[in-house]
């Protein structure tokens, strides 16, 4: 079935993805048609849901927790392949407080995101449903799906991650040996710059106006860019290697850890959260066009930037599995199958 070729795929960095082709695929988006499962879904009780809603206790939670889950596929949907991105703590949480014997969560969150795909947006009716139910259950990224609302757009690939980024520049650029003539950094620029990108993890350092700011030298706050172009620094710090070594002879005190990333983020006119509301230290993800680097990859520049909060799922709370049960439209309208089967001359 297509809708298990559609594969949750973790938002892992995955240096094997060595070669053009396998981090990229063919820089064009699959394209989705409908099918069985995709109108065994419209017809169901859980798609009624989405547009209507509904005021009972255990319908909000399935709503909050399945609209919670696409909100945070929808910033690192790509054109690499039909697999999608979820937070694997997130994943985790919708398996074992979501789903129950009678209902697949999960392969109803596959079933909306081809629904998503296959329009090319999100529907309205999900949108103001996802609206009402946030009231309540207060953990879905309504600015994220406010962005799928407008259409979707793709990055070029989930798995182009900073750490990708900066293993694949060490080693293709910095591990040349002599004999290799070609310009191997040229050759990585024209790889992996100009790429849509949606990297999450990063710190947010300050956020304003790149209006020149004049000091006792008429240095600028920021880089050059438009007078009055509204930028965002932040910092993405790469694990510490050190931390999973066993140092029986304190040699890694005398190692330094990596240096991290500056991030320059270019922003665009239009933003789907309030950056008046984000503080300095909050975790967020920048999604646009990556545009440059300096020679160790130590800064990076993002245009056209869009900034969204890049929550910790650790230990998430979605849902009561037992009050999950009382929602009549929590049940498994994909397969056509029950749990238990009645008994033969039963009618």
């Amino acid at each position: 079935m297509r809708a298990v070729a559609l594969a949750l795929a973790c938002l892992v960095a995955l240096p094997a993805l060595a070669q053009k082709d396998e981090l990229f695929g063919t820089g064009k988006p699959p394209l989705f048609r409908e099918e069985t499962m995709d109108r065994r879904f419209a017809r169901s009780k859980l798609a009624r849901l989405l547009k209507e809603g509904s005021p009972e206790p255990g319908c909000v939670m399935v709503l909050g927790a399945l609209l919670t889950a696409l909100a945070e596929v929808g910033p690192t949907l790509h054109k690499r392949d039909e697999n999608f991105g979820l937070d694997p703590n997130l994943q985790a949480a919708l398996q074992t407080q979501v789903s129950t014997p009678n209902f697949p969560a999960m392969a109803y969150l596959v079933s909306m995101v081809r629904r998503v795909l296959i329009d090319g947006r999100l529907p309205d009716e999900w949108l103001e449903t996802a609206k009402n139910v946030n009231t309540v259950v207060k953990i879905i990224d309504v600015g994220k799906l406010k962005m799928m609302n407008e259409g979707i757009t793709f990055v070029d690939s989930s798995a182009f991650q900073l750490p990708v980024l900066r293993s694949r520049y060490y080693t293709d650029v910095l591990g040349a040996n002599s004999a290799v003539t070609t310009d191997v950094v040229g050759t990585f620029r024209d790889t992996f710059l100009d790429r849509a990108v949606a990297w999450g993890g990063a710190t947010m350092l300050d956020t304003g106006s790149n209006a020149p700011k004049k000091g006792k030298k008429g240095a600028k706050k920021y880089t050059a860019v438009e007078f009055g172009e509204l930028v965002s620094i932040l910092q993405w710090v790469p694990p510490d290697p050190r931390k999973q070594e066993i140092d029986l002879y304190g040699t890694s005190a005398r190692t330094p850890p990596p240096p991290p990333v500056r991030i320059i983020a270019k922003l665009a006119p239009k933003q789907f959260i309030d950056l008046e509301k984000v503080f300095r230290g909050q975790r967020m993800l920048v999604r646009g066009q990556f545009w440059e680097m300096n020679r160790d990859v130590t800064e990076v520049e993002v245009r056209d930037a869009v900034l969204f909060e890049d929550r910790d799922w650790y230990g998430a709370v979605l849902a009561d599995p037992s009050v999950v049960a009382t929602c009549p439209a929590a049940v498994n309208e994909l397969t056509g199958l029950a749990p238990a089967q009645p008994g033969g001359f039963k009618h």
